[in-house]
């Protein structure tokens, strides 16, 4: 941005460029010492692929593709997670101040981008680019952006990682191609960046999590918005629409005759949720709302990690809010259409904010809301309040009352985002804090509860079991059924030797699981159990298998066999560690009877066989999985190929 300003302005422009930066690091520095929470456990703490050392080439590829999530694996943000296990260590502090740097290095990128945006608004409104203005306008909106709040969970929510980095590849690519727009798509430069970087950045984006397949619907919107497809001599550009054609036109004709084959590959996660897809959308058109008014009011009181409070809309007046939530936000969609030629900004931040929710906040059957979705959809509103609210103050002769007001923004941001760090330093006050903003999220109020006893179990200091059973109680009271706390609570009085305690509660939880429904945290409640399987358990065995009888007798769960068949595949995990092998090897059986497509299970039984030098039945379950000609499974068929061939005499 330097080289559009004078030599004297762009000392001063560059010094505020390192301070928004220095204040995007401080605000998050406070959340550093915090320590792992929800799926950063899973993901990293309890992966092996992350936390095992890698002495080859070979071994590093195989992990980087042990996690069959998504559609493409996201290969580069478990490279990223690897190598920073390898170098820094299992410190969430490591973790957490990598996450910032990249948070820092999207902002940065970002700022370009605005600017390549404004400098396009300039030109399609027939303005002369005032490029000292596009400049610090530019730099106004990342600065917004790098301190709101919104984007917390993105940043110290570990995992999320993944979020943050193909939100930097995203942001590469379309800045790349906005800059061969600039120079001309015809040219040889402009057609480099636009035919060449821009893919493969995207590409580079999806391997990090597979919301950069969006990049294009951004893009379109910057055209249909700013740029309309025309040239630098206002002609329609085919070349620019042929670039569309390649890559978003096809690719979703082609995700469009994917879901026709194979609907489960997209939809097979609703078997697991209490909503419908219907329900979903009906649903998701408040949540959108809520992400707006987040975005422009931020409320310290409503932000969080968990949302399981929010209610599901089973109709349109269900809960009431529910119609004007569809109707308002069909209003501001057809809006923004119409009015993209008197006010494109306006409609560019608006129809960018709802590309961003393509993918997360519509058809697919992901959880209904979490914040970090807004994390690159967000730009685009910030940056068209940015130049939006300064031209309307300028034209009126206010100019310096909009940058007073802009920093006075950037200030209250940065400071409430400092707050909400302070509540992610010690996995007690990020506890306590979920909750307190949400009390009626049983998953905020089990959190709460594990901090609890993790420190408990850590510190000896008995004195806060009551608490732990209390967030426990409240929580199951939100949540009927739900076996997650009690198993929680024995797993606490396990390892304080309190076994008649442990006893008490997973007793509870066999009587409970019988009615439960088949959600995803009840599967996490099974997984839990696995924690019992040490020799100093062994009295509690029998009471962790009656959990397991009880889940396998659900009648709720039988309309959905793959859900039953997962039950069963943690609970062959339970008989193997507890040295119960046949019952292991006749669990896994079950669970592939029963969702013989599941492609883990007949991965889980071949690797579980092969332990156990069980060759024949072992080359049946290799030769189910090859079968299937799943990519996502290639490197763990590659290595159970390569141990068969090593147990036959026959190394590859």
């Amino acid at each position: 941005m330097r080289s559009f300003l004078p030599q004297r302005p762009a000392l001063i422009f560059g010094l505020a460029c390192v301070t928004a930066l220095a204040v995007g690091l401080l605000v998050y520095l406070p959340g550093l010492p915090g320590d792992f929470v929800f799926d950063d456990f899973s993901s990293i703490v309890s992966n092996p692929a992350v936390t095992a050392a890698h002495h080859d080439l070979a071994g590093l590829l195989d992990a980087m593709l042990s996690a069959p999530i998504g559609g493409l694996l996201r290969p580069l943000s478990m490279l990223s997670l690897i190598l920073n296990a390898q170098l820094f260590g299992l410190s969430p502090f490591g973790f957490k101040l990598v996450n910032i740097f990249i948070h820092l290095a999207c902002g940065g990128l970002l700022g370009f981008l605005a600017r390549e945006v404004l400098l396009v608004h300039a030109r399609s409104i027939g303005r002369p680019a005032d490029t000292q203005r596009i400049a610090w306008l530019s730099l106004a909106a990342a600065a917004l952006w790098l301190v709101h709040p919104l984007n917390l969970t993105a940043v110290l929510y570990i995992v999320q990682r993944e979020t943050s980095l193909s939100a930097l590849f995203s942001a590469a690519a379309m800045l790349a191609y906005l800059i061969g727009r600039r120079r001309g798509i015809g040219t040889r430069n402009g057609a480099m960046l636009i035919w060449l970087t821009t893919p493969l950045c995207v590409l580079l984006g999806m391997l990090c999590k597979e919301t950069a397949a969006l990049v294009p619907v951004y893009l379109l919107v910057v055209e249909f918005t700013l740029l309309d497809f025309r040239d630098g001599a206002g002609r329609r550009d085919r070349k620019v629409l042929a670039f569309f054609v390649v890559f978003l036109a096809l690719p979703l004709i082609a995700a469009l005759v994917l879901a026709a084959v194979r609907p489960g590959f997209f939809f097979a996660s609703y078997l697991g949720r209490d909503f419908t897809l219907y329900q979903r959308l009906l649903s998701e058109c408040r949540v959108l709302l809520d992400y707006l008014r987040w975005l422009f009011i931020p409320d310290l009181r409503q932000l969080g990690l968990f949302h399981d409070d929010v209610a599901v809309s089973h109709g349109l007046l269900e809960p009431t809010t529910t119609l004007p939530a569809v109707l308002l936000l069909v209003a501001l969609a057809a809006g923004a259409l119409a009015c993209r030629r008197r006010h494109p900004l306006f409609s560019f931040g608006v129809l960018w904010f709802l590309a961003g929710h393509l993918m997360e906040s519509t058809i697919l059957p992901l959880e209904l809301v979490f914040e970090h979705r807004n994390y690159l959809p967000a730009f685009g509103p910030i940056l068209a309040c940015v130049a939006g609210i300064y031209a309307l103050c300028e034209k009126r002769g206010l100019g310096r009352l909009a940058k007073t007001l802009g920093i006075a923004v950037f200030t209250i941001l940065a400071l409430t985002t400092a707050m909400r760090a302070l509540d992610w330093q010690t996995e007690l006050d990020f506890g306590r804090s979920e909750a307190r903003h949400h009390p009626g999220s049983p998953r905020a109020l089990t959190e709460l509860q594990w901090a609890y006893m993790r420190y408990v179990i850590v510190s000896g200091d008995t004195q806060l079991i009551p608490a732990a059973v209390q967030a426990a109680e409240q929580a199951k009271t939100l949540e009927p059924g739900s076996i997650n706390q009690d198993v929680g609570l024995a797993f606490m009085y396990a390892k304080l030797g309190q076994l008649p305690d442990a006893h008490v509660r997973l007793r509870s939880a066999a009587d409970r699981v019988g009615e439960a429904a088949p959600t995803s945290s009840l599967q996490s409640a099974l997984q839990a159990l696995l924690q019992l399987t040490g020799p100093e358990d062994q009295v509690l065995r029998e009471d962790a298998r009656a959990v397991f009888k009880g889940a396998f007798a659900n009648p709720r769960f039988r309309p959905q066999p793959c859900y039953v068949a997962n039950a069963w595949n943690t609970y062959s995990i339970f008989q193997e560690d507890t040295g119960e092998l046949p019952g292991a090897s006749a669990a896994l059986q079950q669970a592939v009877n029963l969702c013989p497509r599941d492609q883990t299970l007949h991965s889980n039984f071949a690797h579980l066989l092969l332990r156990y030098h069980d060759m024949k039945d072992a080359e049946a379950q290799i030769e189910a999985l090859e079968a299937v000609h799943d990519y996502r499974f290639s490197a763990d068929l590659l290595v159970l190929k390569r141990e068969y061939a090593r147990q036959a005499g026959n190394p590859p």
